[in-house]
């Protein structure tokens, strides 16, 4: 055929055939078809207006991740700490046992 091609590369030969250049070609329509389609279809957009609602939930959800930051960067030693401080500040301390240990295994 007279549209067939040959190029060599490296010692290796790649015959281009008419079939080949239809092929690619076809494909190459086809693909810009798609491309204006998607691009010139762009044209409708929504633009939702601010409103107070939007507005108090954005803060919150603001409000709600620094905190959760704040909590992520903590030690957790440190929490835990501060957790048992706090139970223990709430509960009254235990009476001393005179007796001594009253579990143990040895009952000295």
């Amino acid at each position: 055929m007279a549209a067939d091609q040959v190029i060599t590369i490296a010692g290796r030969s790649i015959t281009i055939t008419s079939h080949d250049i239809l092929l690619v070609g076809v494909s190459l329509v086809i693909g810009l078809v798609f491309w204006m389609a998607f691009y010139f279809s762009r044209k409708r957009v929504v633009v939702l207006k601010r409103s107070s609602g939007t507005d108090q939930v954005t803060f919150e959800l603001s409000r709600i991740a620094d905190a959760l930051e704040r909590i992520a960067n903590r030690p957790a030693d440190r929490a835990i700490a501060a957790a048992t401080r706090r139970q223990l500040q709430t509960q009254p301390a235990p009476p001393p046992n005179p007796q001594g240990v009253g579990y143990s295994l040895f009952r000295r």
